[in-house]
């Protein structure tokens, strides 16, 4: 399942209030900082204090989902780096797993407000990789059906309760649709 949609600054604090008060995802960083291992986020307050949510950075705010009810636990994964090409930094770590649900949030920069996204494998497409991406295990240890009900409630609030209309197949948020009236693009 994959769903795109604009959002802005208030957008994304709106999908965060409810991923922290009514939902039992927990929130871990895609990939760490340079030398750091991933985070797992309690707030928005922690979230804010580490990631602009309004403007384009170069590597952007990418999140992992995840929660108890899909049985197996996030991979978190060491990452071996060239120092010469990373600042001198030699590691960082990567949060993986079958069922986890992927939530990007895009910015704005030159006037543009990048899409945001949120996807995840399903069980079919997990399956023809299993065999290809060992480290994650056995595709039949997620529970699958939790986790397509949790993405359906997930693309339900951003689909039909938070946008206000859509471009194509793109849903925008009001605070993005606000935006493209002010003279922002939506791409």
């Amino acid at each position: 399942m994959t769903y795109d949609f604009f959002a802005d600054e208030e957008d994304k604090i709106s999908i965060l209030n409810y991923l922290f008060e009514e939902s039992d995802l927990q929130i871990f960083d895609l990939s760490s900082a340079y030398g750091e291992e991933v985070k797992e986020y309690k707030s928005i307050a922690e979230i804010s204090s580490c990631f602009d949510l309004k403007n384009e950075k170069p590597h952007g705010t990418y999140f992992q989902l995840w929660s108890p009810k899909f049985k197996s636990p996030p991979l978190f994964q060491r990452v071996e780096l060239n120092p010469k090409h990373c600042n001198g930094h030699t590691f960082r770590f990567t949060t993986g797993g079958w069922g986890l649900i992927q939530l990007y949030f895009g910015g704005i920069k030159d006037s543009t407000l990048k899409h945001s996204h949120i996807g995840h494998f399903n069980y079919k497409s997990a399956l023809k990789w299993e065999s290809i991406n060992l480290q994650y295990g056995k595709v039949d240890l997620w529970d699958w059906q939790a986790i397509q009900k949790t993405s359906n409630h997930l693309k339900y609030l951003l689909d039909k309760k938070l946008a206000v209309r859509k471009i194509g197949t793109y849903g925008v948020l009001a605070g993005a649709d606000l935006l493209e009236k002010r003279g922002i693009i939506l791409r």
